[in-house]
């Protein structure tokens, strides 16, 4: 029974927040972070209390299983109580944290922030009143059966949590590419200009702007791409069998890694387009 509890142990509470990193405009970077950084110490904090707590059980477990007294026995409920209490506590800062992450996140629509809001405010709330349940269960059993009700409930939780992992990145491509888009705007109207004047000869120019208009087509079509595993992840696709949710998070990242350096790739051309307008004929 003790082992029952001990072995729904998510180890999900270990994944990283982000393992993509992004080129941030001079705004962003300026801009504080300490909300996260506030809310992601919480989180570390209550997971070292839980990992004194899990150390704290295991002892308690241990001397009940030599003595079989009732104080051993009294002594490993207390200290079960306090065991899940503090799992729960983790996954409380762990959602919360999340949550923070992507308040600062860029790029992202407000309405998208706010449905995935809710519904980590609402995981929150339930393992808020499932720790507010943990003390009033008297027996072990009673406290097996609270620790698989978390268990059910994490399944959900993590298949949540991956969903907001892999939403984060995807503003940050957005607005990376929609810079991209304006400054080529930018570029080819002054191509235009100095066709229709003569100044220069824009051949090579507008054969450049056309693979960078490709550039950004293929991240686009990247970006899409990580949009319908994103909704796989919400959802929880159409298979019967339930989709690894990890798995497609990192496919998530791998694919917007790609649309990003399709994205470096046309920013790099038009600095090579500038240079082409500017040389001299």
């Amino acid at each position: 029974m003790i082992k029952r509890i001990l072995n729904i142990l998510p180890v999900f509470f270990f994944l990283p927040f982000l393992i993509i990193s992004f080129p941030k405009t001079a705004r962003a970077q300026e801009e504080p972070i300490l909300n996260f950084e506030r809310a992601y110490q919480d989180y570390i904090y209550t997971q070292n209390l839980y990992k004194q707590a899990r150390g704290e059980f295991l002892l308690a477990q241990s001397q009940y299983t030599q003595a079989q007294t009732l104080a051993s026995r009294t002594k490993l409920i207390e200290k079960t109580i306090i065991f899940l209490e503090k799992r729960d506590d983790v996954v409380i800062t762990y959602l919360t944290s999340l949550r923070t992450r992507l308040s600062e996140a860029k790029g992202l629509s407000r309405v998208d922030q706010e449905n995935i809001f809710a519904r980590l405010d609402s995981e929150v709330t339930w393992f808020q009143n499932h720790k507010t349940s943990i003390k009033t269960q008297g027996t072990l059993s009673d406290l097996e059966n609270k620790s698989e009700d978390a268990k059910d409930q994490f399944t959900k939780t993590s298949q949540l949590a991956y969903e907001t992992l892999a939403t984060i990145p995807t503003g940050q491509t957005s607005l990376f590419r929609s810079s991209i888009s304006g400054i080529l705007s930018e570029i080819k109207a002054k191509t235009e200009e100095i066709r229709l004047n003569g100044d220069h000869n824009t051949a090579i120019a507008e054969r450049w702007i056309l693979e960078t208009e490709s550039k950004i087509t293929a991240s686009l079509d990247k970006e899409i791409a990580a949009q319908n595993l994103i909704h796989i992840i919400q959802t929880g696709g159409e298979d019967r069998r339930k989709p690894n949710f990890e798995s497609l998070y990192i496919s998530v990242v791998e694919t917007l890694q790609e649309s990003n350096q399709l994205l470096r790739e046309a920013n790099a051309f038009l600095r090579e387009i500038i240079r082409e307008l500017k040389t001299k004929q």
